[in-house]
């Protein structure tokens, strides 16, 4: 039997607030191509279709499009995760099962839906454990969350996920082949760099030895960084298709392609994804920027061009500084970050009153690391026209 598994869509996740939507349909199509390419006869979708709750309209097209093409290859098994609304897409589980989508939202006894078999068009049958995200208050009394230490609370977790795990994989067969879908945080494993930092702690972290031998591969989400980890059987994170966030930046983006067959760990390949806007990070003062671009082949500048870029600079700050920036580098600039050492003078002994406003204001500009006469030169300008103002108000009143 051949799987695709991903996870983490995010759709509706924007870049500083410049929409991917267009990204988001780009990678998606890709990945049901890669389905169609590969043969796969199981797709995967491991939690966090969304990148919000309350996802809109559009969102719920993209996702809701991709999915059904997908289904067109071959049957989808779809996990909530903690970016999800599990009571939304529970709304609409009927109508995705017509279309052989099977989406799960909470933990289930395995006669209650907890488990699923799937039969492949080669005749091969999956037994699907569905552990859709579980928050630590959906498993960890109220009464403990506020009487015990934070360590106890984790262990306690942990302790009831193995025991969830056991329960969902209990008697699986040697005759089929056994796959876990878990949203969840594996303790140990490494994150991407945009998922939400409290989901990803020791509270919510689950033992890599607590998936069993009898599984022949698990299908996480959660993380979006692809990566393996270490444990009885084959046990993956797909990762997310997009670079999310800048710190996202170095990881190639990929779908797992999985041959499996009953009773034998998993064989994985990541096969590449080249859909959506790289994230970019470029650091330097302006003039180092400008020597960067003019260092670049046409390859290169392309390449630019089609960036998200943060450019982090390394001089002092200065009116129009980031206008210039996005001049040089472009319409996908979308964070400047001013990180040039601040140049700490000792502050001046003498008393506040006696110093004038425009002492006071160029003082407080050396401290905040801004060089820039012409602002001075404003704030004075400002200031004595306020002053004659008042002196002329004054001298007419009297």
């Amino acid at each position: 039997m051949r799987l695709l598994h991903t996870s983490d869509w995010h759709v509706g996740k924007a870049i500083r607030g410049h929409s991917r939507v267009d990204e988001h349909r780009s990678v998606l199509a890709e990945i049901v191509s890669v389905a169609a390419d590969e043969g796969s006869e199981l797709a995967i979708v491991a939690g966090d279709l969304y990148e919000t709750a309350a996802p809109s309209a559009e969102s719920e097209s993209v996702v809701t499009t991709a999915l059904l093409e997908l289904a067109q290859v071959c049957p989808v098994v779809v996990v909530s995760g903690n970016h999800d609304n599990a009571r939304r897409l529970a709304a609409v589980a009927p109508l995705m099962d017509l279309a052989r989508i099977t989406v799960a939202t909470q933990p289930l006894p395995p006669s209650d839906g907890g488990r699923r078999l799937i039969t492949v068009e080669s005749g091969a049958v999956a037994d699907v454990a569905l552990l859709p995200f579980v928050s630590q208050r959906g498993i960890v009394r109220t009464t403990e969350l506020m009487g015990n230490a934070a360590f106890q609370n984790a262990q306690s977790y942990g302790d009831r996920m193995q025991r969830l795990i056991a329960a969902l994989t209990a008697g699986m067969s040697a005759e089929t082949v056994n796959i876990m879908v878990a949203h969840a945080f594996v303790a140990g494993a490494a994150s991407g760099g945009g998922e939400r930092a409290a989901h990803i702690a020791d509270e919510y972290g689950v033992s890599a030895i607590d998936f069993p031998p009898s599984l022949q591969y698990v299908a996480v989400g959660h993380l979006h960084r692809p990566q393996q980890m270490l444990g009885a059987t084959a046990i993956h994170y797909s990762g997310s298709p997009l670079q999310l966030d800048f710190g996202e930046s170095e990881q190639q983006k990929v779908v797992n392609i999985v041959d499996v067959e009953p009773g034998i760990p998993a064989k994985v390949r990541a096969v590449p994804l080249s859909s959506g806007r790289p994230l970019l990070t470029l650091t330097g003062t302006l003039a180092d920027l400008k020597n960067q671009v003019s260092a670049m082949d046409s390859d290169q500048r392309a390449s630019l061009s089609d960036s998200w870029i943060r450019a982090r600079i390394t001089e002092r700050s200065r009116l129009g500084l980031a206008d210039e920036v996005r001049e040089l580098l472009g319409s996908g600039v979308v964070d400047v970050r001013i990180e040039a050492p601040v140049d700490v003078a000792p502050r001046s002994t003498r008393r506040t009153s006696e110093r004038s406003p425009a002492q006071l204001f160029s003082q407080y500009l050396s401290e905040a690391g801004v060089a820039e006469p012409q602002l001075e030169q404003a704030f004075s300008d400002l200031h004595d026209e306020l002053t004659d103002n008042t002196v002329a108000g004054g001298s007419g009143s009297a």
